[in-house]
């Protein structure tokens, strides 16, 4: 190897490592200032999404028909009838046997069709640790609908046309998905539904993160509402390197309901190459106020612009 190689190597490690130290300092600085009063806010409020996410997180662990999982329903189910939505669950097992459970709340009528489904998985990955967190995998897209149901809320007409779903077995048992290992929720939230389909979904994973890069599937979404994607990334001026439609795949809980006939969209962080996806570092130094916010503002753009469309096409 030449010295010249050997020199620039050891500089980029170093800045790597500077890198890491500036980070470490930002998180510490996260973590000590964190919010911890949540506030009655007109607008969607990024404090109060993550204390929402910091308290799921304080539960450890959360996997599928863990006491620590119910104890996540008791939590999203308190605050969502709070904001004047009606839960429910629903109960199913996966075939290995594992009690599971979706929840999901509406508003207003509860026998009415929703149009509109927004929705996130709240199991973590088993084997992971004791101490794993699942933060962003996991925590971050509950924590950005729990304050989203309490943004909704303040207009009912919009309200009642949106169903927000919070599916139990996204992750797989065995190391790696497949399609037979994972999406349990998703996949018997459709069955049950039959003929009964909502017209769009959106979901939501991993949406919490510092200096995260989204990245929409870009064959696995509906056109139209990557058109709404684009036009509220614009409205809110957000980064347009960091809210992408990028030439990427995932299974998520978007699937069944795409390959039902569902318009979908899946709202989803870049995590293929990262160090911290199903680690113990997935915890909430990774998570940011202003992070949550943008991702809820995003989800509530779009919620807005479908709810138009529907308005002008009827």
């Amino acid at each position: 190897m030449k010295r010249s190689v050997i020199y620039s190597l050891l500089a980029a490690t170093i800045l790597c490592a500077a890198c890491d130290d500036r980070q470490d300092a930002e998180e510490d600085f996260a973590l000590t200032n964190a919010p911890t009063q949540l506030q009655s806010t007109p607008d969607y409020n990024g404090e109060n999404a993550y204390i929402h996410c910091a308290a799921l997180c304080k539960l450890g662990p959360r996997p599928s028909g863990s006491a620590a999982y119910k104890k996540q329903l008791d939590y999203l189910s308190r605050y969502l009838l709070e904001y004047g939505w009606t839960v429910t669950q629903q109960e199913f097992t996966a075939p290995n046997g594992t009690p599971m459970f979706n929840l999901h709340a509406v508003y207003g009528d509860f026998d009415a069709a929703r149009p509109v489904i927004v929705s996130c998985h709240i199991d973590t990955k088993t084997g992971i640790s004791d101490d794993f967190q699942g933060a962003d995998d996991g925590a971050s897209g509950a924590a950005v609908m729990i304050e989203l149901a309490r943004i909704l809320a303040a207009k009912p007409e919009d309200a009642g046309q949106i169903e927000l779903v919070f599916f139990d077995g996204e992750e797989s048992f065995a190391p790696r998905m497949t399609e037979k290992d994972g999406l349990y929720g998703s996949k018997h939230d459709v069955a049950r539904r039959g003929n009964q389909l909502p017209l769009y979904q959106i979901n939501l994973d991993m949406v919490g993160a510092r200096n995260k890069i989204i990245k929409v599937p870009m064959f696995d979404t509906d056109p139209e509402l990557a058109e709404y994607f684009d036009a509220s990334v614009q409205e809110l001026k957000l980064n347009e390197k960091k809210w992408q439609i990028a030439d990427v795949a995932y299974m998520d809980d978007d699937q069944p309901f795409r390959e039902a006939g569902v318009a979908t969209i899946n709202i989803i962080a870049d995590f293929v190459n990262s160090i911290w996806w199903h680690t113990p570092r997935d915890n909430m130094s990774r998570i940011c106020p202003t992070s949550l916010k943008e991702s809820g503002m995003l989800t509530h753009a779009m919620l807005r612009r479908i709810l138009s469309a529907r308005h002008v096409q009827h």
